[in-house]
């Protein structure tokens, strides 16, 4: 097992090399440290230093989210995978403005084309009233090469993005959510897509530790403080393909319960018995094999590598694209 997640209100504790995982009911659960890359922790928990000590010397990353699926913070375990030469690429390839916009566009090529497939899924399967979105997202990724700045590239993501959720009803009308609302989300919809947005924002951050990149300088999302903007450039490849075909999939098969959420005064947010069952979901979707490959977990990784091995020369990065 590489990620823990932990859902409900719990206290970790060191019991040698292994994680105790006391739940309020009582329960106990052991996790070995070998082998754990990450703990994801998406409810109350009360953590020892003896805990990310353990976590700290094998390597382990603490994520801690909010209720909506936002990442609120991170332990970093001391050693990860660094290079002084891999750095001083990166830094130069974002200081110059052909090559950062160069990968920028790649990776807004690589969002566009995906988001294209979810729709083109469909359409090629009899759900014609989708062919206007997929004409106007064609007609808009268009303008992706000609796109002189990363704002341009971003208003272009953002039009990809405001045609595509408009064709959700299309697909099933208990897709729709009307305006995007992020912070906090208003309605069962928009909160499923900001978890699972959030977790995908957290494996990519995972993923990048994994390699020689520093996560804090992007290409297309502005590098601030406190941020891994890399991780933000990545997962907009794989969120069409992850969130929100997990989405789909949740409601064509009647996978969603009301009582997964809580919604109260305009906001809705998950409830435990939510975290649960759409963190199994994830895992089940994050782990499997794609296309006959590789799962999405190391197929991110291998998008990272090839990031990096662009920044050494070695090979051009093109974005990952699914298949139909």
């Amino acid at each position: 097992m590489e990620t823990l997640y932990l859902t409900r209100d719990v206290k970790l504790s060191r019991e040698h090399s292994t994680l105790l995982i006391l739940t309020a009911s009582g329960a106990r659960r052991r996790a070995p440290i070998e082998g754990l890359k990450h703990v994801i922790v998406a409810g109350e928990a009360h953590l020892t230093t003896a805990v990310l000590g353990l976590c700290g010397r094998n390597g382990v990353r603490v994520t801690v989210l909010d209720w909506h699926g936002n990442v609120v913070g991170c332990f970093e375990p001391k050693g990860s995978p660094a290079s002084g030469r891999v750095r001083l690429l990166q830094a130069a390839a974002a200081l110059d403005p052909d090559r950062r916009m160069r990968f920028a566009r790649a990776f807004v090529t690589g969002a566009a084309r995906n988001i294209l497939v979810n729709l083109k899924y469909r359409s090629y399967r009899g759900n014609r009233a989708l062919d206007g979105a997929v004409a106007s997202i064609e007609k808009l990724s268009e303008r992706i090469p000609s796109a002189e700045s990363a704002e341009s590239l971003m208003g272009i993501e953002g039009q990809i993005r405001a045609f595509y959720y408009e064709a959700w009803p299309l697909i099933d009308e208990a897709l729709a959510f009307g305006p995007r609302r992020r912070r906090p989300p208003n309605n069962p919809v928009n909160c499923l897509i900001s978890w699972f947005n959030g977790l995908a924002y957290a494996l990519t951050r995972n993923e990048i530790a994994k390699t020689h990149l520093d996560d804090c300088v992007s290409f297309l999302h502005a590098t601030r403080e406190a941020r891994s903007s890399l991780a933000l450039d990545l997962s907009e490849i794989f969120k069409p393909a992850i969130c929100d075909t997990l989405i789909f999939e949740a409601v064509l098969r009647g996978l969603i319960k009301p009582e997964w959420f809580h919604e109260e005064e305009g906001v809705c947010r998950l409830s435990e018995r939510g975290r649960v069952e759409t963190l199994e979901l994830w895992v089940r979707k994050t782990e499997e094999r794609v296309q006959g490959e590789a799962s999405f977990r190391e197929i991110l990784r291998q998008e990272a590598l090839a990031l990096e091995r662009d920044l050494l020369g070695i090979d051009e990065y093109k974005p990952w694209r699914r298949r139909i």
